[in-house]
C-alpha cells in the first residue's frame, strides 16, 4: 500500500469504514508488531503495544493532509514503544538482569539474528527494522528518529556490521 493507498485508507477509516481499517491492520500489523519487538524486546508487551498502536490509528487517524502515512505508522509504533519502556525503565531493568543468559546459553544462541539485535543499540535496532522491515527511506528513518540522514545510514551501516561479526562468530 503506498501512501497515496494509505491517505485514501485513512480517509475512510475518519468514516468508520471497518473495512478499510482491517485493509489497514492485515497490511501492518507484522511490520509494525516487528518494529515495537525490536525496541521494547518483548513478545507479549510488542503485541500489547501493537494492538494499542492500531487502536489510536482507528480513534484517530491523521489528517489528509500527512505527506507521507506510512512514516507516520511507524512514528506512532515508535513514540509508543520508546514511552513504555520510559514508563517502565526499573521493570525492564529487573528482568534483562533475571534472564540474562548463561555463557553456554549465549554461544548457542549466537547464530540466532533477534540475539544479535541485541547486541545494538536502541537506535541501530531501529534503524535497521524501520529500513529492512517496514520498508522506509533513510530520509523517512532519519526524520522518524530525529538524526541527520548521514548519522542515519552511518548507524545503519555500523548495525550491520555489528550483526555480520556476531553471526559469523566474530570471525569475518
Amino acid at each position: 500500500m503506498d501512501n497515496k493507498e494509505l491517505r485514501e485508507c485513512f480517509d475512510k477509516i475518519r468514516k468508520n469504514n471497518k473495512d478499510a481499517f482491517t485493509l489497514l491492520y492485515n497490511e501492518y500489523k507484522i511490520p509494525v508488531y516487528t518494529v515495537i519487538y525490536r525496541i521494547v524486546n518483548s513478545k507479549e508487551v510488542a503485541e500489547d503495544i501493537t494492538q494499542e498502536v492500531f487502536v489510536k490509528l482507528f480513534v484517530s487517524p491523521p489528517d489528509s493532509f500527512i505527506k507521507k502515512p506510512r512514516a507516520w505508522i511507524f512514528t506512532v509504533a515508535r513514540n509508543s514503544a520508546i514511552d513504555y519502556l520510559r514508563k517502565n525503565k526499573d521493570t525492564f531493568i529487573e528482568e534483562a538482569i533475571l534472564t540474562t543468559p548463561s555463557v553456554e546459553n549465549e554461544v548457542i544462541n549466537r547464530l540466532n539474528i533477534e540475539d544479535a539485535l541485541q547486541e545494538l543499540s536502541i537506535t541501530e535496532r531501529e534503524i535497521i527494522t524501520l529500513h529492512l522491515n517496514a520498508g522506509l527511506t533513510f530520509k523517512e528513518i532519519a526524520t522518524i528518529t530525529k538524526l541527520s540522514l548521514p548519522a542515519t545510514f552511518r548507524r545503519y551501516k555500523k548495525g550491520l556490521q555489528i550483526l555480520k561479526e556476531k553471526l559469523s562468530g566474530g570471525v569475518l
